[in-house]
């Protein structure tokens, strides 16, 4: 499967072959480079050169190996270009130099000059303003001209000259997430490209640049493969691979875990995780018994499950119970609690899972148990907390492993933070859901339904 990463908008203006000038700011190691060499690797074409100020082409592979093998461009150091040639009397200027390089490598599809602001301030043989005045002039006619993909590296994130002249402006930084480091992308002009999303995350993981996109949902439309992440003896696979090394090898047997979301884009990203859990289980042979969360049955449940199971371990393997008062159909697999007393329902849900053989992976959408409960009134709260107390001390002895399911704010999530073994945070940044944990700590993680024609799978990757 073909994955871009470079966000679509800079794509589309880059792919226009009309010429295109794009700079790039941002402070240093934001990952202007890194960005500049995946658009160099991408439109580079036959003919493109890499003109640095700072990085021979040795320590450019040393920093990039993946570069190595690349054919199609060449590296020209900036540097070299300032002293004088036998041939002249005098020094001939960089801007002159520049211009003959470039006529030797044939009218590149596109140029990289990394860093503007070190070749400014480094010129020799001209002063200051010449020479930004004639790489404003190069800038200007090389793109339409040759219509030739002009990529420009600033340092800085001022408003100079060349804002006005470019066709494009991007400019990374560096944010953070409750005190975790993030990085965001901000498209702020695109000539003759429409900007759909005007900010994107990104990475800088295994030395490349990757943007984020927006979660994507999961197709349920046709049956695709997923994967089985395996079960050790002593953890439960989550179903994601990454994950599952976070928890160092998964879920611990008798382990429980809080997942908490904030807003809609943040609820996919739980939906997503607890259905590649429960699939994941079912594959294995593994009970599942799930309480599902406000708004969920059974039924929407099955709709998003059966597409990647077989129906009859579905059956077997996963138990739902819902708490509901009104007689409607009840499939096999579903047990019903009658939501009037907490002190009745909840002994039944523990007593069946007691019956079934472990590890089972128990989910629970606590806002279900909030609401039906009434767990906003201190003296039920105290009561569901007690309940939940003694059972997660019965879990952890029986091997089995528990979900807890929260949205921000819930009832449960103060004291109920304290008894669980984990603590995940699900949130949202231009539109990709973040994941992170406090317990363990763990640096921003983007979630993500990685989908193709015939497999789903569930991403996480950090961001560095």
């Amino acid at each position: 499967m073909f994955e871009s990463r470079i966000p679509p908008e800079v794509e589309k203006a880059l792919s226009a072959g009309l010429g295109f000038s794009l700079l790039i700011k941002g402070e240093p190691g934001t990952g202007k480079t890194m960005l500049a060499l995946e658009i160099l690797d991408k439109f580079g074409g036959e003919s493109a050169v890499y003109l640095s100020a700072r990085v021979s082409l040795p320590a450019l592979y040393n920093q990039f190996p993946w570069l190595e093998g690349r054919t199609g461009f060449q590296v020209i150091d900036a540097t070299k270009l300032y002293f004088a040639s036998k041939a002249f009397l005098k020094p001939r200027s960089f801007s002159e130099l520049l211009y003959t390089k470039l006529a030797e490598a044939e009218k590149p599809a596109t140029l990289v000059i990394d860093s503007w602001d070190a070749i400014i301030a480094g010129g020799k043989g001209e002063k200051k303003e010449e020479l930004e005045a004639a790489m404003v002039d190069m800038v200007r006619d090389y793109a339409s001209k040759y219509r030739m993909n002009l990529i420009l590296i600033a340092e800085t994130t001022d408003t100079t000259p060349l804002d006005y002249i470019v066709d494009g402006i991007i400019e990374e930084s560096r944010i953070t997430i409750d005190f975790r480091r993030g990085r965001e992308i901000l498209l702020k002009k695109l000539r003759g490209t429409r900007i759909d999303q005007h900010k994107y995350g990104y990475t800088l993981d295994g030395g490349r640049f990757r943007y984020f996109p927006p979660f994507e949902r999961r197709k349920i439309e046709k049956s695709r493969r997923v994967e089985v992440v395996p079960n050790t003896a002593t953890n439960v696979s989550s179903g994601c691979v990454e994950l599952d090394r976070i928890l160092g090898e998964g879920l611990s047997r008798g382990s429980t875990t809080i997942i908490e979301y904030g807003d809609d884009f943040s609820l996919l990203g739980y939906h997503s995780i607890i259905a590649h859990a429960i699939i994941n289980t079912i594959q294995q042979g593994n009970y599942c018994v799930k309480i599902p969360s406000s708004g969920w049955d059974e039924r929407r449940l099955r709709r998003g499950i059966l597409p990647f199971v077989n129906e009859e371990d579905y059956m077997k393997y996963c138990k739902v119970f819902e708490i509901r008062r009104e007689k409607k159909e009840v499939r096999e697999n579903v047990r019903i609690l009658k939501g009037e007393s907490m002190e009745e329902d909840f002994p039944i849900l523990i007593d069946f899972v007691s019956t079934l053989e472990p590890p089972v992976t128990v989910f629970i959408g606590t806002d279900t148990l909030e609401y039906q409960y009434r767990l906003r009134t201190p003296a039920n709260l105290a009561r569901m907390l007690e309940l939940f107390s003694y059972w997660v001390m019965e879990l952890r002895e029986a091997g089995n492993v528990a979900i807890f399911g929260m949205p921000a704010g819930g009832a449960l999530g103060g004291e109920l933070g304290h008894m669980v073994t984990n603590r995940f945070n699900l949130t949202v940044l231009d539109r990709s859901v973040i994941l992170y944990c406090n317990r363990p700590d763990t640096k921003l993680h983007c979630l993500e339904n990685v989908i193709t024609e015939d497999a789903l799978k569930l991403r996480l990757t950090a961001f560095v």
